[in-house]
């Protein structure tokens, strides 16, 4: 009887030690348990200190290159083109023969005038002798009035004539001079419209020419914006064709663009100095409408939607309060702060968009 009531004593005391050693263990790991949990309710971030600045308003735009100064000759004769001496690309000069229009028939009309012409001289210089010589007969009584009368009228006549006469020479001239086409300035073929052969016909387009040192860039805008922009607005113009070169001029300019009830407009930009720069090129532009003086400016990561609005999470210690803002305009990867913030609060930038009002954060970075 004594052998198991001992067995039964230590069988109970192995299982007392057995349940204080586990019971120690489970408090140790209820106690990691609730720092873990801790630390895994911080919401790592990256934080931005707000800036104060005055904030440039650019509004962008893509358009094009266009010649202050881009006339298009035309043919003043017509006729068929027999030579044409410049092409497209070519630079010329005020007074450069460019093409040439066949003159056979002109010739042929200025040989008729000429002869017209000196047929009535010789009517009129026989007429002035035949009125001389009836005016003497006349004044000694020896012909009639009427016989003067008539010589005079006929003198007069052939005058007429002899006006006409010269007046359809000088245009045959002025005809033959204008089967020369000349570059009426100085420039670059930009489009040749003619080839040897072609008949043409007076008024029809033969070459458009660019002064290349007259450009201007035309920009348009949407009617949403076009009153905010105005003549003598900076303007920046940059072009693939000028890497790493930035014009910058004023509107000189505006005009309405075509449609019925439209506000939209062009704005209108003289480039000085243009460059490598030509009629048609696609450039990017940018118009300075307005400087906001000490703008509140956030990154745009920082900046999340709720059903509240649009927030901000300021950073305090390591708790993240909510703020509702209300943004204005939008300038690269920073937006501007309307309502809400005065500027030099610390904000929650990367990771912010998974924080509530009170959360816990852990700073990952220094404070920019």
């Amino acid at each position: 009887m004594r052998r198991p009531t001992g067995r039964k004593s230590l069988y109970g005391l192995a299982v007392s030690i057995l349940f204080a050693l586990l019971l120690h263990a489970c408090g140790g790991s209820d106690s990691t348990g609730d720092d873990a949990s801790s630390r895994q309710r911080e919401v790592l971030i990256s934080v931005h200190k707000t800036e104060v600045a005055d904030l440039p308003i650019w509004l962008e735009s893509v358009g094009q290159v266009h010649s202050q100064s881009a006339p298009t000759l035309a043919a003043e004769v017509g006729g068929r083109i027999t030579r044409v001496l410049a092409d497209t690309g070519d630079r010329i000069e005020e007074g450069q023969l460019l093409a040439e229009t066949d003159t056979s028939t002109l010739l042929l009309q200025r040989q008729a005038a000429r002869a017209a012409l000196e047929r009535l001289l010789v009517h009129i210089a026989n007429g002035e002798k035949r009125v001389g010589r009836l005016e003497t007969l006349s004044a000694k009584n020896l012909s009639s009035q009427t016989l003067l009368d008539d010589a005079r009228e006929q003198l007069e006549a052939y005058r007429a004539d002899q006006k006409a006469a010269a007046a359809q020479l000088a245009i045959v001239e002025d005809s033959l001079t204008k089967s020369r086409i000349v570059a009426p300035v100085s420039g670059i073929i930009q489009r040749r419209l003619v080839s040897a052969g072609d008949f043409v016909s007076r008024g029809q387009a033969l070459f458009e020419i660019t002064r290349p040192e007259k450009l201007q860039a035309w920009l348009p805008y949407p009617e949403t914006v076009a009153l905010e922009v105005k003549i003598g607005q900076t303007a920046k113009i940059h072009s693939p064709l000028t890497p790493g070169r930035l014009f910058t001029a004023t509107i000189s300019d505006l005009q309405p663009t075509i449609g019925s009830g439209s506000r939209a407009v062009m704005a209108i930009v003289d480039l000085e100095d243009p460059g490598e720069l030509r009629p048609g090129a696609t450039i990017s532009g940018q118009v300075l409408v307005e400087t906001r003086s000490q703008a509140v400016l956030v990154p745009n990561i920082s900046v999340v939607s709720r059903p509240a609005g649009e927030s901000v999470y300021v950073i305090d210690g390591n708790r993240a309060e909510a703020r509702l803002v209300e943004t204005g305009h939008v300038q690269g990867n920073l937006v501007e702060i309307v309502a809400g913030l005065v500027g030099g609060e610390t904000l929650a930038t990367d990771g912010a968009a998974f924080l509530t009002d009170g959360a816990q954060v852990k700073i990952t970075e220094p404070v920019n």
